[in-house]
């Protein structure tokens, strides 16, 4: 077999496995998820499981890294000169992203299953927002940037866990239109 083949089988297998758990986490505790009733479910043999992860946790790991791998591509991918007032293509790429990972970050932030994952988001969050707003407001006050830095994070979080948790009923783009409005114009998107 050639290496290629190989790597989209081993691509699809490792799918294969992420989703299962995903799947199955929705229904129980991942504390409580056997290897055995993992691979029954996607219809694999444990042996295949152990080719590619030590445990349930280090899937978890892993299929929670691959996430973050990407949420810091895309954050990565829009530079903080081409966003100075008007952060809609970050915001509206992460919630695609988040949209295409729905059943996960249910699982993670309404459904609280996994904190630490929950944590790495925001400290990613964080990070970028306050070198983003060095950036773009050098001159800024740097107790008042902190304040507003906490103040969005958590108000995205907050934004992020309601359109979960309402099954996304607004597209990436509206959504995102509307947390511009408020990180820009604050409560004056009401009048």
């Amino acid at each position: 077999m050639n290496t290629k083949g190989k790597n989209r089988s081993v691509q699809r297998t490792q799918a294969l496995l992420k989703d299962g758990l995903t799947e199955l986490m929705q229904t129980k505790p991942v504390q409580n998820i056997t290897v055995r009733e993992l691979t029954d479910h996607v219809n694999l043999n444990r042996g295949t499981f152990y080719l590619h992860y030590k445990d349930i946790q280090d899937l978890l790991e892993h299929l929670e890294n691959d996430i973050l791998d990407e949420f810091i591509e895309i954050t990565n991918s829009h530079q903080p000169q081409d966003m100075k007032g008007k952060p809609f293509p970050l915001i509206c790429d992460l919630y695609k992203f988040l949209e295409k990972n729905s059943d996960f970050v249910r699982l993670i932030l309404v459904n609280n299953q996994e904190q630490n994952f929950e944590n790495r988001l925001k400290d990613i969050l964080r990070e970028r927002c306050t070198k983003d707003w060095d950036e773009i407001f050098a001159n800024a006050d740097p107790k008042l940037s902190e304040i507003y830095s906490s103040y969005v994070l958590s108000g995205c979080i907050g934004i992020i866990e309601n359109w979960i948790r309402n099954d996304t009923r607004q597209s990436p783009e509206e959504l995102a239109r509307y947390t511009e409005d408020i990180m820009l114009k604050g409560l004056n998107i009401l009048k």
